[in-house]
């Protein structure tokens, strides 16, 4: 089997490079992954310029693009007779609406729509000035993996994945598949000298607390510091026959936000 590796923080992150270490005690591996960084750029294309691409070695080259480029690439010229593409391990997490925005989630979902299977891994922070735990994400990921390559999945479907961030570093979750919040998180800005700043990135004190927990609401849960949780938000796309599946952690007291038969245990 061949797995076909991208992301969308560039070909040196840390991120892409545990995925690699996970992927390669399957199969073999080729890397295409943008130059440079290309978070958020949703599912954009370059479809005006040519795109330029640098082989470092036999198996890794460096586009010059977006996901969904490295992705169209890799399919269709640089790796031919690639089985799954595996697109991550972002270094954030990518849930609810967060799936349209991603250039992670866009990869794997290009992988779809041209009749791959793929699956999307992020690392959600709870702790955002914490360093992700790469050999923590690397133990998930092989589990999740190993688990998804097994399972069966329609044409056009893929798979979303997003890790939790307990405090504990041998917290070890069940695997629950669960359905993708379809609802917005909260959106604001600060105007500064500078212009307007997206409040995600620069919260006014004041109001922190009560944004901070709107922002995680993104799956049909509120996410909590001590919960080993992770959510993977499931994509339709075009030709799909129905929504994707999802893996998410279990989370404590999940209230309104998880409905009990959303979920189910793996």
């Amino acid at each position: 089997m061949q797995l076909l590796l991208t992301n969308d923080d560039g070909i040196d992150a840390p991120g892409l490079a545990t995925l690699a270490e996970v992927a390669a005690a399957h199969s073999d591996i080729i890397l295409v992954a943008p130059a440079a960084e290309q978070s958020g750029v949703g599912h954009r294309v370059t479809d005006k310029q040519p795109i330029r691409v640098h082989k470092h070695q036999l198996s890794r080259f460096a586009v010059e693009g977006t996901p969904a480029d490295c992705a169209r690439l890799g399919l269709l010229h640089l790796a031919p007779g690639t089985h799954w593409l595996l697109s991550g391990i972002n270094a954030g997490g990518n849930l609810g609406s967060d799936i349209y925005m991603s250039g992670t989630v866009a990869a794997a979902r290009e992988a779809a729509l041209l009749g791959y299977p793929a699956i999307a891994l992020s690392q959600y922070r709870f702790f955002v000035d914490r360093p992700c735990n790469w050999s923590r994400a690397a133990r998930w990921a092989a589990r999740v993996v190993n688990e998804l390559f097994a399972l069966p999945i329609a044409a056009g479907e893929f798979w979303n994945v997003n890790f939790p961030d307990p405090e504990a570093d041998d917290a070890e979750p069940d695997l629950v598949v669960c359905p993708v919040d379809s609802g917005h998180h909260a959106v604001a800005f600060e105007n500064t000298a500078a212009g307007f700043l997206y409040s995600a990135l620069s919260r006014p004190p004041p109001r922190r607390r009560r944004r901070r927990r709107h922002l995680l609401r993104r799956s049909h849960r509120r996410l909590e510091a001590d919960d080993p949780l992770l959510t993977v938000p499931p994509v339709r796309v075009l030709g799909s026959r129905r929504p994707t599946g999802s893996l998410s952690w279990p989370i404590k007291d999940a209230g309104a936000f998880a409905p009990q038969s959303a979920c189910r245990n793996r």
